[in-house]
Parts: structure tokens; C-alpha cells; sequence
């Protein structure tokens, strides 16, 4: 074991090794590092992760939604927005996917940087909650599709969905949904192709909507579609979640591939396209489509019977099990965080089950598509706070790889990222709550101007920054007593586990033994690593 000389004979030797140990590694194969940075060893093989990620591309909401645009925009100026997006969408996560493979951060754990240990659970607490919006958004449409084929009350079909999927995110992105994704992806492109012919030929050919159009005194339609886009930046945060597990050298690929321009071509452009031309097909009507997602569906499923159901359970498994993935890995945080809960991501799978079946159960969908309003500002928000953050850390010559999350050396508070991200979400709410129904101006540029002001405030709060806003000043640091922080593994004194010393920390409370990122959360271990970094200020 290699040391430093801020070693001291005082503090307990590190017991280290050189390879992954057996418990965490049967551990991640449920847990996918979620409270824990990612070692190299866990990165995934760049094909591999592509399939893991694109379920998200074949969720049916980016058809309904692209149709819903052109019917309330008009086709032209839908397909100008969704190109705007695309671009938006490639820019934003290049950044996104290259801090994510660089750090092997979580969002949860990405924040903490940004906003402090505290501050970061409630980033957490709202990527919980939109998972799970969606999960049930998503549910809904298969239950939907499966009461409409075989009938029944919808209430058990809710239930069904919703227990039919738990299991296949038991296991974590490296070891089980890559795979199930990849076998699912050349049934859904067949089943899509299908029914796309079979419904022109039985309703024939009416082109992409072609009658539809803005109403009239629309203030910028192309820009109000671009902008109805940015309400599902939640996609950002479902990025760096997954491109935490890419290996370093795939970075070009992943930025072009994966979680890039290619990605967004995908599932944007041609879902839209896709999702227009059916619509125009079954000619389904604003009203008709406004609030329901369903709508499509059960037209396709009432012409093709059992091949659009099949259609409809491929496409809704794949991006579901995305869904509640990030909600149980999210709400795992959360709770271990906060409330100090430490238990296994499967547990809250079951949780994150049971509250999507209530949500069902109340029907109370338009209330959900309320709140992922309301939660679109805070993403959006969070959006811009990440972007100043990052150009802050380039600017400065901060190596992303090095960024501090850990527990103990995390102030509970940032400044500054708490002020840009409250300020723009408090502006955000404000114009959304008072912008009358006759007035464009929120549609327009609400969700801009939160972003703008996120990056802004942020940006300009940074050159006040001081080195206590991103980090608490302590020594024995187990990071610089190894000769290489994430080849090294260090156990933890806790629970006896080894992972990488990039995570390690001394716990004051305990004669400063080692201790992981994910056992430094309890309240005596927190309270004393501030009361060292007060004593050596």
C-alpha cells in the first residue's frame, strides 16, 4: 500500500487490494453501483449499453406527442421544433454523457457538487417522482390496449402491467436490460413496420396531417413546439443515470451513438414522423388526442387486433423498465440520503410499484401531466445549473474525474446552485401560475427563460465562489493515499466491503477508519467530519 506523507501513524492503515471484491460485484448485479461511483471494471461494452438505452427511444408518448404538436402547431412548424430539439437534445448531452463517463456519477450523487449534500436529494426526489409519472403514463397505455383486445375491468389490468414489469428490472442495466432490450428491439421495428402498411392500406393514404395548422394569432409556433419539447428534459437526467456506465474510449461513440445527435434522430424525427402519419391514417382529432395517450393505441389495436397489442406491449416493456429503474435507484437515494434508509434498489421497485398503482387507481392522469409540468420547470432548471457548473469546472482546469461527492466532504448547502436552481424555478412556476389562457408568453418563452435564468444566476453567483461551497477542508483523504484512487479498492470499516478509493473517505467518529460513500451517511459520522473541517478552518 502506497502513502502519502498526510498519513500519520495516528490513523488506522487502509487494507487494501487491486480487484473488484466478490460481495460488490454480486451486489451490482441488482444495485448497478447505484449509491456507489462506478469502477472501470463496470463499464459496459458500448453495443451493449446502446441497447439498454434505446428502450427509452420506443415509447409511444414521442408519437402521441409529436402528433398532438402538429395538430396544435401545424405539421411544418411541428417538424421545425423537433429538428431544434434534436440539435438541443445532441448538444446538451455530449456535455451530460461525457461528465457522466468521466465522473461515473449518479445525478444524485452529480448534484451534490452543484447544490450540496443535502440540497442534491431534492434533484433526487423529483427524478424519482418523474419516473414515476411516466411509469404510470406508460402503464396506462398497455392496460388500455389490453382492455380494449380482451376487455375485462381496467383496474386489473393496471395491476397486471404493473406487476408483469417488476421483475425484469430486478436485475440491474450490465446484467439483465441490455439484454432484454436488445432481443425486444427487432420485434418492435418488425411490429411497427406492420402496422404501419396495414393501416394504410385499410384506411389508405391522407399524407402528414396536412390540414393542420397554428390558430390563428399563435405567437411563434415553431417555437412553441421546440419549447413544449424542453417539458421532457427529464431525458437529460435519464442520460447521465446511463452514461455513467460507459467505458472512458467509447465517448466519441456514446456522444454520436448512444445519447447523441443519432439517438435523438431516432426517437424525435422519425418516432414523430411515424406517430403523424398514423394520427392523419386513423384520422384522429386534436380533442380527441388531447390528454390521452391511449387514443392512437386503441385505434391500432382495434384494426390489427393482435399484432398492435403486440406492438404496444413491446414498445411500453422496453421504455417501462427504463422507468422504473431510475425511479427505484432514485428513490433509493432519496431515502438513504435523508432519512438514512439503507435498502436494496429492489425494495424500491416494489415501492415504486405500489405508488404507480395508486396513482392508477385514482385516476388521476390529468393531475400527472400537471405535475410533469411542474416538474419539467425544476429539470429545466436543473438543466442549467449542470451546464454552468460544468463550463465552471473547465474554465478552472477541474478534472471531472476528481469531483467531490463524497458525504463527508460535501457541505450540506451550495450557495449558489441552490439560489440559480430555486430562483429559476420560482420565476418559472410564477409565469406558468399567472400567464392568463389567452396570453402565449409562457408557451413561448417560459421554459427558456428559466433555463436562461438557472444558467445565468448560477454563472454570475460563481465568480463569488469559494472553495467551502464545493468542498469541506479535512485531511486523511484515502483518494491520495493510494497510488491510483480508481484502481485501488479500499474497505470499507463499515460494512466490510471494498470499493474504489475515489469514493473512500476516514470517518472521524471512528478513529478514522475507512469508510464508503454509501455507509458515510449516517447522522455521528456527518456531524463529525464537519466538526474537523470547522476545527481546521
Amino acid at each position: 500500500m502506497a502513502t502519502t506523507s498526510q498519513a500519520s501513524a495516528e490513523i488506522p492503515a487502509l487494507r487494501v487490494t487491486h480487484h473488484d471484491d466478490p460481495r460488490v460485484l454480486a451486489e451490482a448485479a441488482t444495485e448497478d453501483y447505484s449509491l456507489h461511483v462506478v469502477p472501470q471494471t463496470w463499464r459496459m461494452d458500448r453495443g451493449k449499453l446502446t441497447m439498454a438505452w434505446y428502450a427509452v427511444m420506443t415509447a409511444f408518448f414521442y408519437m402521441y406527442f409529436a402528433a398532438f404538436i402538429a395538430l396544435a402547431y401545424g405539421t411544418v412548424n411541428a417538424l421545425i421544433g423537433i429538428v431544434l430539439t434534436v440539435i438541443a437534445y445532441a448538444l446538451i448531452n455530449t456535455v451530460i454523457t461525457r461528465v457522466a463517463a468521466t465522473s461515473g456519477l449518479t445525478v444524485a450523487l452529480f448534484s451534490r457538487s452543484m447544490f450540496g449534500f443535502v440540497g442534491a436529494a431534492i434533484a433526487t426526489l423529483i427524478f424519482a417522482a418523474t419516473a414515476i409519472y411516466y411509469l404510470v403514463f406508460e402503464g396506462s397505455v398497455v392496460s388500455v390496449a389490453a382492455q380494449t383486445f380482451f376487455g375485462g375491468p381496467i383496474k386489473l389490468w393496471y395491476a397486471i402491467v404493473i406487476a408483469s414489469t417488476a421483475p425484469l428490472v430486478w436485475r440491474g442495466v450490465r446484467t439483465w436490460l441490455d439484454r432484454l432490450n436488445g432481443a425486444l428491439l427487432p420485434f418492435y421495428a418488425i411490429a411497427l413496420a406492420a402496422v404501419v402498411i396495414w393501416a394504410l392500406a385499410d384506411k389508405g393514404y391522407h399524407g402528414f396531417l396536412p390540414d393542420a395548422k397554428a390558430a390563428p394569432g399563435t405567437t411563434l409556433p415553431w417555437l412553441q413546439a421546440f419549447t413544449a419539447y424542453m417539458g421532457v428534459w427529464i431525458l437529460m437526467m435519464f442520460t447521465m443515470d446511463f452514461a455513467r456506465l460507459g467505458r472512458r474510449e467509447d465517448e466519441r461513440y456514446h456522444v454520436a451513438i448512444t445519447f447523441g445527435w443519432l439517438y435523438y434522430v431516432l426517437t424525435f424525427l422519425v418516432n414523430g414522423l411515424v406517430g403523424i402519419l398514423l394520427v392523419s391514417t386513423f384520422g384522429i382529432t386534436l380533442e380527441q388526442l388531447a390528454g390521452q395517450e391511449s387514443a392512437l393505441p386503441v385505434q391500432i389495436v382495434n384494426l390489427t387486433g393482435i399484432l398492435g397489442l403486440l406492438l404496444i406491449y413491446i414498445t411500453q416493456t422496453r421504455i417501462n423498465t427504463v422507468n422504473l429503474y431510475l425511479a427505484s435507484t432514485n428513490l433509493q437515494s432519496f431515502f438513504s440520503r435523508l432519512f438514512r434508509l439503507n435498502l436494496p434498489r429492489t425494495a424500491w421497485v416494489v415501492v415504486a410499484c405500489a405508488i404507480g398503482y395508486l396513482l392508477m387507481l385514482t385516476n388521476v392522469f390529468s393531475y400527472v401531466v400537471d405535475a410533469l409540468n411542474y416538474q419539467g420547470i425544476a429539470i429545466v432548471a436543473w438543466v442549467g445549473v449542470a451546464l454552468a457548473h460544468v463550463a465552471y469546472l473547465r474554465a478552472h482546469k477541474r478534472s471531472l474525474d476528481r469531483l467531490e461527492f463524497r458525504p463527508g466532504r460535501i457541505p450540506a448547502f451550495n450557495p449558489g446552485g441552490i439560489a440559480a436552481w430555486f430562483a429559476a424555478t420560482a420565476v418559472g412556476v410564477i409565469l406558468k401560475v399567472s400567464d392568463s389562457a389567452t396570453s402565449q408568453f409562457w408557451d413561448t418563452w417560459g421554459l427558456l427563460l428559466t433555463f436562461a435564468i438557472a444558467f445565468g444566476v448560477y454563472s454570475l453567483s460563481l465568480r463569488a465562489a469559494r472553495p467551502e461551497w464545493f468542498a469541506m477542508a479535512r485531511p486523511y483523504d484515502p483518494a491520495l493515499e493510494v497510488d491510483d484512487a480508481w484502481e485501488a479498492r479500499v474497505e470499507c470499516h463499515h460494512c466490510r466491503k471494498s470499493y474504489v478509493a475515489r469514493e473512500m473517505d476516514r470517518d472521524p467518529s471512528a478513529g478514522h477508519e475507512a469508510i464508503c460513500a454509501a455507509c458515510a451517511t449516517g447522522t455521528a459520522f456527518y456531524a463529525a467530519a464537519i466538526r474537523e473541517a470547522r476545527a481546521g478552518a
